[in-house]
């Protein structure tokens, strides 16, 4: 799969695997979704604020180099691709930072791009949706855009399901979802983060 991915990355900067991750283990992780979640903010340091006109969901950082054991099969899927796109796209990748992520009801994440504007580290998106189940009728759709504002792509989050992309190429957002849509998103950057 990585190799998939890979190929995807080269030929158009994006890829999406379905149900890479199987149901049992999406049910081992929904206590990890049960408690000490935030309100997710916008912007950074001393200028982060809670606008829930562009965003709605709850979030709980994980630290990467002790991340909770029900997530190893993620966390060695991070370590991978920055491994696999180092030899073969010379990234100079180096550490991930992640958050598992809660959209509840009548939620949503406006357009936006996974890079900030005075630091351009965040090289490599990754988003893993691990709820049990979606229906078209959930909504909760990534939409994809390039550079031009055209949309690329629009996916249901399906259950155990993973996109990869690169971050500064793909401005994204997230339609209101009618169910709580879970997910683990993390970026890999070219920076050290510790």
């Amino acid at each position: 799969m990585i190799d998939r991915i890979a190929q995807d990355i080269q030929a158009q900067g994006w890829s999406y695997q379905a149900k890479v991750l199987d149901r049992q283990h999406l049910e081992s992780l929904s206590s990890l979704f049960e408690t000490d979640f935030g309100p997710a903010r916008v912007g950074r340091n001393e200028q982060k604020q809670r606008v829930e006109e562009i965003r709605g969901d709850w979030i709980k950082w994980l630290d990467p180099k002790d991340p909770p054991e029900e997530l190893s099969i993620e966390m060695k899927f991070f370590e991978d691709i920055k491994l696999e796109f180092n030899q073969q796209f010379y990234l100079g990748l180096k550490d991930f930072e992640c958050h598992l992520a809660k959209y509840p009801s009548g939620s949503f994440y406006k357009k936006h791009l996974d890079r900030f504007e005075n630091d351009s580290s965040r090289s490599v998106s990754i988003i893993f949706y691990l709820h049990e189940e979606w229906k078209p009728e959930y909504g909760g759709e990534l939409v994809l855009y390039n550079k031009q504002n055209e949309i690329l792509k629009t996916i249901l989050p399906e259950p155990g399901s993973v996109i990869v992309f690169i971050s500064e190429d793909f401005p994204h957002e997230v339609k209101t979802c009618t169910h709580e849509r879970r997910s683990l998103t993390g970026w890999i950057h070219t920076k050290n983060l510790t």
